[in-house]
């Protein structure tokens, strides 16, 4: 653990609704983080309870603020935890994604000896599935999410930084107002626009977290037919602030944005291509094998009969009648 000798308390703000497997998972990955002190600030927006004591025991000396958001939706879930946060520098984690356990160090590290209020890291993105049957999360792909360093122009136009890679300042959040509840979808990108304008955001090029990217038939925002209205809300929002220096720098960062997705996704499927290479050598590799041994069982077999055909005279009856039933079904 670091030293907590004059370490400034960073509070993280987990949003939880009615996956208690994934928020055990999650508070786990804070649980390991070698930074202290921590406290996580915890909003339940579903129907399920959390065990409290459970999960105070889960996570030892981080204290656990725990607050019931009565279903009113994750905007103001985000809003409740950050309205109860007391640590000078904020973070989020939505109970279905991961920290690694530098994380919270490598941001407030850099923060508390710097000029910058808004710090990120960069994160992976994990296509992950859930099986009912043995109840298992099964990951089936996993590359790094493109990203760039801090551009507000690319910003207003795409949510190149997932939100759980940002560390603020918390005076900077409750300068700009915290969230927009009139937003239900997209509020952490509406946030991030919002912050931009008044603050410079620092990009630490290292690797810090997952964000898992679920099944349709289980994602709650994925594929989301009221996705699209939302992010027409956010530009509508913001259009007064476009021009044309900004739209063409957005076009020059969103083609290198795309251009890394489309690198990163082709080393994946060309690790896959090798992985099956290796598999279907090893495979062609055990058939050979077996071959080899089929061969040398059969001339063990032709010998051992030619031998009994020239021998027989010489074994009692019965087991010579066994041994030809033998020899004319095998060979």
């Amino acid at each position: 653990m670091a030293d907590e000798t004059d370490n400034p308390l960073v509070s993280i703000i987990v949003r939880t609704k009615d996956r208690p497997k994934l928020l055990k998972r999650a508070l786990q990955s804070i649980a390991a983080q070698t930074y202290r002190p921590i406290e996580v600030v915890l909003v339940n927006d579903g129907e399920i309870i959390c065990d409290l004591k459970l999960l105070k025991e889960q996570m030892q000396d981080i204290a656990i603020n725990y607050l019931e958001n009565n279903c009113e939706g994750r905007t103001r879930a985000a809003n409740q935890g950050l309205e109860n946060a007391s640590g000078s520098f904020v973070c989020f984690l939505d109970d279905d994604d991961l920290f690694y356990d530098d994380h919270v160090s490598t941001l407030v590290c850099f923060l508390k000896d710097s000029d910058y209020r808004v710090a990120y890291t960069e994160s992976y993105f994990v296509h992950t599935e859930y099986n009912p049957a043995d109840k298992a999360v099964i990951q089936t792909r996993k590359y790094p999410a493109p990203t760039i360093d801090f551009s507000r122009e690319t910003l207003l136009f795409y949510n190149y930084i997932p939100f759980m890679c940002l560390m603020f300042d918390k005076d900077v959040l409750r300068q700009v107002g915290g969230f927009d509840e009139d937003l239900e979808m997209c509020e952490d990108w509406d946030l991030t626009i919002r912050v931009s304008k008044r603050f410079p955001f620092y990009h630490i090029k290292k690797i810090t977290s997952e964000y898992h990217i679920w099944s349709k038939d289980i994602q709650s925002i994925q594929g989301d037919a009221r996705l699209l209205h939302y992010r027409r809300m956010i530009y509508q929002k913001h259009l007064a602030e476009l021009n044309p220096d900004i739209i063409s720098t957005f076009i020059f960062n969103g083609y290198w944005i795309n251009i890394k997705y489309i690198e990163n996704k082709i080393h994946i499927l060309e690790t896959e291509l090798s992985k099956k290479d290796e598999e279907l050598q090893k495979i062609r590799e055990e058939y050979q094998t077996l071959e080899a041994e089929k061969k040398m069982l059969e001339t063990s077999f032709r010998q051992f009969e030619d031998y009994v055909r020239t021998n027989t005279i010489r074994l009692p009856k019965r087991l010579r009648t066994f041994i030809k039933a033998l020899i004319s079904k095998t060979i």
